[in-house]
């Protein structure tokens, strides 16, 4: 929690730098080296920071006409990261460069984002099959290999009648359990990847599972205990807390970076955001360009490069042999 503090107050100070009130003439610094007016300022701070502080305030307008984060929101908000940072709160914020209400507008940003992403990102029949799953909790084992086909066999092996235990020693590559017979011990819902997790509460007790593919290699499954968790409360009581957690996973992969983009961009297509300045028209273009867009504008430009290289190939090819032909 603290790394997102501290990387919200790191946003907040860069937004800080957007503008210097006052005339443009007016001197916000004097020195015996020079002075620095207020034009001299915002002029360093728009080609320093401008791109980041335009797309970050035109990201918060669309997020703040579509959702809406309560003044109660903010401060219960506020009041968990004080707790949090104890008596060293004040400093952090100072050190940033902040005051309460700046901080408190860095957080009302950053509860739109969480907002959108549950939107958008959290369905609910993830969260509902997430509640189910969050009753039981599994006592497994499991063969990690390299590919398809080693799983296969390791599977063959099994059911030809070797040992579980015996495989996981020789084959497994995940050598903290295939020690212990590719013992997991006892596990519960969010504890593995989700291809790992949702494979493993689908199968019946003694079951060899079919290969699972993860970013790890390919698993082999087998639950062997089941029992049920007590103090689970209605699903009203732990939709909200299963909804932070996925968000929290959202975040710790990074994959909420994307989806908070083309949420954003589409909404700025939708409120048909333009900008006069030509200094912010990259800014505004990327802000409204999706992932996607991104990526086959990328393969465009990609395939126009590899064209392009191709030909200039080919007329050094014919230039030597035009070359060639007129010294004979």
């Amino acid at each position: 929690m603290k790394k997102t503090v501290l990387s919200v107050t790191l946003a907040a100070s860069v937004l800080a730098l957007g503008a210097c009130s006052g005339g443009d003439k007016e001197t916000v610094v004097t020195s015996k080296a020079g002075d620095i007016s207020v034009a001299d300022f915002n002029e360093t701070a728009k080609t320093l920071t401008g791109s980041f502080v335009i797309q970050q305030m035109v990201s918060e307008k669309l997020l703040a006409d579509k959702y809406e984060v309560t003044d109660k929101e903010i401060q219960e908000a506020y009041d968990n990261m004080a707790t949090q940072f104890g008596d060293n709160f004040d400093q952090v914020l100072q050190q940033s460069g902040l005051t309460e209400e700046s901080f408190k507008e860095t957080l009302r940003f950053q509860l739109l984002q969480e907002k959108a992403l549950k939107d958008k990102a959290i369905k609910e029949e993830d969260v509902k099959k997430y509640y189910e799953q969050m009753k039981t909790e599994l006592n497994g084992r499991h063969i990690l290999v390299a590919d398809e086909k080693t799983a296969n066999e390791v599977i063959a092996k099994i059911k030809g009648g070797a040992a579980f235990a015996d495989v996981a020693k020789e084959y497994s590559t995940d050598t903290g359990s295939a020690e212990k017979g590719g013992e997991l011990g006892w596990f519960s819902v969010g504890t593995m990847v989700d291809e790992f997790n949702d494979a493993a509460y689908a199968l019946e007790l003694n079951t060899l599972s079919e290969p699972v593919k993860t970013s790890f290699g390919y698993h082999i499954i087998e639950i062997t205990d089941k029992r049920d968790v007590k103090d689970v409360g209605s699903y009203k009581e732990e939709k909200d807390n299963i909804s932070s957690q996925m968000l929290a996973k959202l975040t710790n992969t990074g994959e909420d970076k994307q989806i908070l983009k083309d949420i954003v961009a589409n909404l700025a297509k939708d409120a048909d955001v333009k900008t006069s300045d030509k200094d912010f028209k990259a800014a505004i273009e990327d802000l409204s360009t999706t992932s996607e867009e991104l990526a086959k504008k990328a393969e465009e430009e990609a395939k126009k490069a590899e064209e392009k290289a191709a030909k200039e190939s080919k007329e050094e090819k014919d230039n030597a042999e035009d070359t060639e032909k007129e010294s004979k």
